[in-house]
């Protein structure tokens, strides 16, 4: 009870709740989930250009229910061809390994970040924005010429630590009355500052690719990120058209004025190009939904 009384006086402001969070980060103090062995072994063969179809089916059937969820999503309208797919080598012959490799990685990674509790809509709504910051992150690094399984495994990552933060804060205030938590605003501007931070244990927990890393340390501010610069302005982009689509805000005129449109040396037609992929993307994410 005395330990319950005080975890919701950390979590009862947002002062007490941004002094906790940092000096959970500075003493690496936060549980993290551990990477799944299947998207362990996944996110190892997208960095090899010899893993067969043959392997990457028996490695996603290793986990029933992932080879389960992964055929729901090649059946959705994103992916869905003119007949059903029954079978993952079917599926990896029509869709290619790398598709096959990044929805097995996006659904296994997403069942361990998002946990139920009273922050939760919350933490899908990062992982919603993650997923289509990497969707359009390839279709930039595509039109860019940049790499575009790196630009999408970053984008994916780029905000990796929210989730961490808000399940860590959900089960802060689990046992609170609902009216003394920190409303979602609130609760927000909090977590923002310190989402890089718990990004960059996770990586590092996972042993992520160091791109990742690279890219969640220096999301948002892709002038500063030396030789990783290229790759962070092309996850800056990809956010940048998933917010502004999401809210039903884009511009081509307003977009191409933005510092990292400039950099990437994306004009009009450029931007408008990217446009025509929004209504598949948008499948896609309702698929892996």
């Amino acid at each position: 009870m005395a330990s319950d009384r005080a975890q919701g006086r950390v979590a009862a402001s947002a002062a007490s709740l941004e002094s906790h969070l940092l000096q959970q980060i500075q003493e690496r103090a936060f549980e993290v989930p551990l990477l799944p062995n299947v998207a362990a072994e996944v996110l190892s063969s997208t960095l090899d250009d010899q893993a067969n179809a043959a392997r990457l089916a028996e490695l996603i059937q290793q986990d029933q229910s992932l080879a389960a969820h992964l055929l729901r999503v090649v059946n959705s309208p994103g992916f869905r061809g003119t007949t059903e797919i029954v079978a993952l080598q079917q599926a990896i012959a029509r869709l290619g390994m790398q598709s096959i490799r990044e929805i097995a990685l996006t659904v296994s990674v997403k069942g361990s970040l998002l946990q139920p509790g009273p922050y939760g809509d919350l933490a899908k709504a990062a992982w919603h924005h993650g997923l289509g910051t990497g969707l359009w992150a390839k279709e930039v690094a595509r039109r860019a010429r940049k790499n575009v399984e790196v630009a999408y495994l970053c984008g994916l990552l780029h905000n990796v630590g929210k989730p961490l933060l808000i399940n860590h804060v959900s089960n802060l205030v689990k046992d609170m009355d609902p009216a003394q938590r920190l409303d979602t605003q609130e609760l927000v501007g909090v977590l923002d500052r310190h989402v890089a931070g718990a990004g960059v244990m996770v990586a590092e927990e996972w042993r992520l690719p160091s791109a990742v890393a690279l890219t969640i340390r220096y999301f948002g501010d892709f002038s500063s990120a030396q030789n990783a610069q290229d790759t962070v302005a092309v996850v800056d982009a990809g956010s940048y058209f998933a917010q502004e689509i999401e809210d039903g805000t884009f511009e081509v005129s307003a977009a191409v004025q933005q510092p990292v449109m400039q950099y990437l040396n994306f004009y009009p037609d450029d931007v408008e190009a990217l446009l025509e992929h929004t209504q598949r993307i948008q499948e896609t994410m309702e698929g892996m939904a």
